[in-house]
């Protein structure tokens, strides 16, 4: 895709940190934007704010994604670019977490992406000239303690775009696929439990000292190191103009990954 001006950009997760970021890039490219998000009163905020097309989704709900491509075509016409960025943060050691906190954390950055190429692909492959760009994290390379379902969601989105990618190759469709892998980046998600649905929502339960203790070394480390999402939005322009599937905005962060699968490469050759 050599041009974005003139095009259809669709972002969930659209009012804030990266999604709004994203928006504000596609703006300036001279794209028409969808923004979509959750919070009803801050989405149309943000809209006006940008000169953009707000619409109120849930995207853990498969029916709130379908209504929000149906009103974008019956608006613009078609879609060329899908961001699904929407995604939720939820800490915790596993023998603490409930089945309500896997469901959240999965049913927003999982079911989330899937229910998004459910409900567009068809009109991305219609448009000629499409691009899906899936949020992930590089918690979908390296997993940590104390992030399991996110990182879980993560690594699902990951596969989901590099088995995407290759279908549409081999099916010779005109559609690119990005994965975001970011690293620390200045967002809301720290304050995801805002959005949490009532009825996915867990009596208070104590939290051990060495998770209590985890998390505040991650909010330390983004304090320190987080970049800011404009920064994020330009590495996703860029991979959408130039069909990159790749998109890290941390490479000094890889070495952990090929620590990973160094790790991989030597356990799974030796012999039994």
């Amino acid at each position: 895709m050599e041009s974005l001006a003139g095009r259809v950009a669709v972002v969930t997760g659209g009012a804030s940190g990266i999604g709004r970021a994203l928006a504000e890039a596609f703006v300036a490219e001279g794209m028409q934007v969808v923004i979509a998000d959750v919070e009803r009163d801050v989405l149309h905020l943000v809209a006006e704010e940008l000169g953009v097309a707000g619409i109120v989704t849930d995207v853990s709900d498969a029916a709130s994604v379908r209504r929000l491509a149906d009103e974008t075509v019956d608006r613009f016409g078609a879609v060329n670019v899908l961001c699904n960025n929407a995604g939720v943060g939820g800490g915790g050691f596993i023998e603490e977490l409930s089945l309500a906190d896997w469901q959240w954390v999965l049913g927003v950055n999982l079911m989330g992406v899937v229910h998004g190429i459910d409900a567009f692909l068809p009109h991305l492959i219609a448009s000629g000239d499409g691009h899906i760009v899936n949020t992930a994290s590089l918690a979908g390379l390296v997993a940590g303690p104390g992030m399991g379902p996110y990182s879980a969601s993560k690594f699902a989105v990951v596969a989901i775009s590099e088995t995407l990618r290759t279908e549409m190759v081999l099916r010779e469709r005109s559609v690119g696929v990005s994965v975001l892998c970011p690293g620390w980046v200045r967002t809301n998600i720290f304050t995801s439990q805002r959005n949490r649905p009532d009825a996915l929502r867990v009596p208070e339960r104590g939290v051990l000292e060495d998770a209590r203790a985890r998390n505040d070394e991650i909010r330390r480390i983004v304090d320190e190191q987080a970049i800011d999402p404009t920064e994020v939005a330009a590495e996703v322009v860029d991979a959408i103009v130039t069909d990159r599937f790749w998109v890290i905005t941390h490479p000094h962060m890889l070495d952990a990954v090929e620590n990973r699968h160094q790790g991989i490469m030597e356990q799974g050759r030796r012999s039994p």
